[in-house]
């Protein structure tokens, strides 16, 4: 088995991979990406993509079937098992995944690094540094707990030398820990240049599939912005679901993209809009940086209260205002209004 196993769950991750790997060329060497096989179908095919990349920079992956059901779960749990207790180093792209927290109890590392996940890497950061279970964003409040959740346990084992953040996000690093700059040098280096087509590109939102956002307000959000913003091209998030789709493109006569690629990607493989218009998501990140040089603007569309679902939860919201605030002013983005500014947005 490799010296360094990544555990990855997400195109997102494993490209965050990749790009820890290019800057890490001895630890590549003999690094092994272990690819929890999401369900969805376009997140599927993204890894598959991103797994000829891997490849190419001869970075041995293998595949782990960890949702085929209950045998086949338990089968692909020992193997993976296995792979995580012979690595001195593992790569992790999410902290927070049950999957995951499962089989860490095995691991002997002495050495870890964790890769973004967007931008739940902020929260994910707040929530070690102040010793309190692992809970996403937008699942809730977190409930107060006198004692380190077995995360943070098994972070400060007596045999573990070294813990590291790979992140693009502007986060302190957890007691500890450090914190190392991911500019998406393999990237910029692999792909491009960036070529520029006319009018505005919009980055699809899951927003609404995570239940923060009510799905008839952001229809109609979406077709205010083709209007008044020239938006030619809907670029699909992977997990946004079919009829909310043919509802946008219903709504606003917009062409619904589907990526074959994480956006990061895209954006440096094909023409992409003179102005990427984006809800709060990691793009308002990543893109900034991948698109540096290039004549695009990036330009994070404000997120109405009227927006938001009546059951989600205030640190949800917070959340929100939170990643907003933190790219506006990381990346000095543009900023566009709720239609009829007179209520209070989300970023303020």
């Amino acid at each position: 088995m490799s010296d360094t196993l990544a555990l990855v769950e997400s195109p997102a991750q494993l490209l965050n991979v990749l790009e820890w790997a290019h800057l890490h060329p001895g630890g590549a060497s003999s690094l092994a990406i272990a690819v929890l096989q999401p369900t969805d179908p376009r997140s599927r095919e993204q890894v598959r993509r991103l797994c000829r990349f891997a490849s190419r920079s001869q970075v041995a992956w293998r595949r782990y079937e960890v949702r085929a059901g209950y045998l086949g779960r338990a089968h692909e749990l020992v193997r993976l098992r296995r792979a995580v207790a012979a690595a001195e180093r593992l790569v992790i792209g999410d902290l927070f995944s049950r999957t995951i927290q499962l089989v860490l109890p095995r691991s002997r590392a002495r050495e870890v690094v964790v890769v973004d996940d967007g931008t739940a890497t902020a929260e994910l950061v707040a929530l070690l540094a102040e010793g309190q279970p692992l809970t996403r964003w937008h699942q809730g409040e977190v409930k107060a707990s006198a004692k380190a959740g077995p995360v943070n346990r098994w972070l400060a084992r007596e045999e573990l030398e070294r813990v590291t953040f790979f992140t693009c996000m502007p986060v302190p690093a957890p007691p500890g820990a450090e914190v190392r700059a991911n500019e998406y040098a393999w990237s910029r280096a692999t792909f491009g240049p960036v070529r520029v087509r006319a009018g505005a590109d919009l980055a699809g939102s899951s927003l609404v599939e995570t239940g923060v956002i009510d799905q008839d307000r952001y229809v109609e959000a979406v077709a205010w912005l083709t209007r008044s913003r020239g938006a030619r091209r809907y670029l699909a998030h992977r997990r946004e679901s079919p009829e909310k789709l043919a509802r946008i493109a219903a709504a606003t006569g917009l062409e619904v993209v589907h990526p074959e690629l994480p956006l990061e990607l895209t954006a440096l493989t094909e023409p992409i809009g003179q102005s990427v218009l984006t809800f709060a998501s990691t793009v308002a990140y990543t893109l900034p940086i991948v698109l540096a040089g290039s004549p695009v603007r990036v330009e994070l569309c404000e997120i109405d209260d009227d927006w938001i679902t009546p059951d989600t939860a205030e640190r949800s919201v917070d959340f929100l205002r939170r990643i907003s605030a933190l790219a506006v002013d990381r990346h000095g983005l543009g900023l566009i209004p709720p239609q009829g500014r007179g209520r209070r947005p989300v970023t303020s």
